[in-house]
């Protein structure tokens, strides 16, 4: 009887999965951004650890520090194409 009352708070109290995978992805995305593309999985994957996290759970830090981080690697990868096009365009390379 004990150990399922031990298990059940132990539930309640865990970290969301989704908000950490999604904290570690935006992470990575500052590293290896592939045009915003990684940075973009990891936005989505806090934004659905976020709204676990309102229903129940703790993470609602790391699911919003994953949320801004991988905004902020969208944005650079995006602002990263645009560059490589104008850098590319002054050269004359076409596709």
């Amino acid at each position: 009887m004990e150990e399922n009352e031990n298990l059940n708070n132990n539930n309640q109290t865990s970290t969301n999965g989704l908000a950490i995978a999604g904290f570690i992805v935006s992470l990575c995305s500052l590293i290896i951004n592939f045009g915003g593309i990684v940075g973009l999985v990891g936005t989505i994957l806090s934004g659905v650890g976020l709204s676990q996290v309102k229903i129940k759970g703790k993470g609602k830090g790391l699911a919003i520090a994953g949320l801004i981080i991988g905004i902020v690697s969208i944005v650079y990868g995006i602002y990263s194409i645009i560059n490589l096009a104008n850098t590319l365009n002054t050269l004359n390379i076409t596709f």
